[in-house]
Formats: structure tokens, sequence, C-alpha cells
């Protein structure tokens, strides 16, 4: 489970939501390469609507299982799904000399 943003400094925060920006941006893109409706996914990947759009919004994190079921509703490997997160320069800045 995540650390409360309020245990976070700020510029652990800023990373966080960096990060969380980038998943969301990612997940949005895959979703509607995927041809689905935030509905769609929810149902193939057992999870709510709104739970789908806290994630897009960037208001949630991933747990690891969830980003599993998410990938394969999508079709998509959790790989690929990354490197579109990577994508995000902002992001891609977070991960240093990774």
């Amino acid at each position: 489970m995540p650390a409360p943003d309020a245990q976070l400094t700020a510029a652990q925060r800023r990373v966080r939501a960096v990060r969380r920006q980038a998943l969301a941006a990612a997940l949005v893109a895959a979703r509607q390469s995927a041809g689905l409706t935030q509905t769609e996914l929810a149902e193939a990947a057992s999870m709510s609507r709104s739970a789908v759009a806290r994630l897009e919004a960037g208001d949630a994190g991933i747990a690891s299982d969830r980003l599993w079921d998410i990938c394969v509703a999508l079709g998509l490997r959790p790989s690929a799904f990354f490197q579109l997160a990577e994508a995000d320069v902002d992001a891609a800045e977070t991960l240093g000399d990774a």
C-alpha cells in the first residue's frame, strides 16, 4: 500500500503526481486504442467504472494485481503499458539514471 501523501516530502508528492499522470495518460490511450469505453474496460478487468475513472484522472495508484487485470483486458503486456507511460518526458525524468 502506498504511503499517504502526508508522509511524503513535497518532492516525493510531485514525483508521485507526475508518475500517476503518465500512467493515467497511458491508460486512456491504451483503452481508446483497444476501442473500449471505461465501462467495458471495467467489466473486462473486474473493477468498477469509477475505479477506472479515478485511474484515468491520475487520482489513484495502480496495484500490481490490478495492473495485470487491466493489461489482460486491453490485450497489452504490462511492459508495453509502462513503455507508454515512459514516453511522458516528465515521468521518464523521475527514473533518474535507471
